[in-house]
């Protein structure tokens, strides 16, 4: 069963097209990841989906999502509110962008439940979050719910934001270049997360990346873009390890991997 199915998806600016007639779908319980060079359209794919494009860009084709009857490029921006951060949730690049300086990380990681309902009062939602932020790995879970964004390290803001991005058991989790900003140490605790977080919520992961070391680690199937398009698909271990198309080869070269690298586990 798909969770997210994507049909002739088109981003334009103007008479330009940023992203052309690109389809996939992501399974109930799948890892997939969306790979490409900045500026290739996968951030934008993805906020397409989502409904989160900037002024000036217009979406084209379907979306579907599980949970959700209907088209969601068409959809009003009240359909889609109630959609973010219940049925489909999106962790970003950098945390800091994504959380409010000005409120406590407990409040912020209940805020996501109040709004949707999914406890039954404020008192609920706060235990809930605690429990949350036990959950990704941060220590002393309650004092960090008393916590400001700026009093906690990069990896730990990062936590957070998968904390809430997972809070209401989404459908769907889309993680847009979620480990760019921080060390190589942290990284793989972050991916890690990522992918226990979706195995134990039962969730769909759509991974973000430029690094197919990323998608050799996380997930079991990729799609490759460049110039808007999807220009090869398939599981990770069978793309990498036999790339059809030039692009995937150029991708392949400039990483860490070999063709023969232990990948998709």
């Amino acid at each position: 069963m798909s969770v997210l199915e994507v049909e002739g998806l088109t981003v334009t600016a103007g008479a330009r097209r940023l992203v052309d007639d690109v389809s996939f779908t992501v399974g109930r319980g799948e890892r997939v990841g969306l790979i490409g060079e900045s500026g290739s359209g996968k951030s934008l794919t993805a906020l397409a989906a989502l409904g989160l494009l900037a002024d000036g860009l217009r979406a084209g084709g379907r979306v579907g999502l599980a949970g959700f009857e209907g088209n969601l490029v068409e959809a009003g921006e009240r359909a889609r509110a109630r959609i973010r951060g219940r049925l489909a949730s999106m962790v970003f690049q950098e945390p800091m962008t994504a959380l409010n300086p000005t409120m406590r990380i407990g409040d912020q990681v209940a805020e996501v439940m109040i709004i949707h309902r999914t406890r039954p009062d404020r008192a609920a939602a706060r235990r809930r979050a605690v429990e949350l932020l036990a959950d990704v790995g941060l220590p002393d879970p309650a004092q960090a719910a008393l916590a400001y964004p700026h009093q906690l390290s990069g990896g730990q803001r990062q936590r957070v934001v998968i904390a809430i991005a997972l809070a209401n058991d989404p459908e769907l989790l889309i993680a847009d270049e979620p480990t760019t900003a921080l060390d190589v140490t942290v990284q793989a605790r972050v991916l890690d997360l990522i992918r226990r977080g979706v195995a134990e919520h039962d969730a769909a992961l759509l991974l973000i990346t430029h690094d197919l070391g990323v998608v050799a680690t996380v997930c079991e199937r990729v799609l490759v873009m460049t110039e808007g398009r999807i220009v090869e698909a398939g599981a990770v271990g069978e793309v990498l390890a036999r790339p059809q198309h030039t692009y995937t080869r150029k991708l392949l070269a400039a990483s860490r991997l070999t063709p023969r690298a232990e990948v998709g586990r």
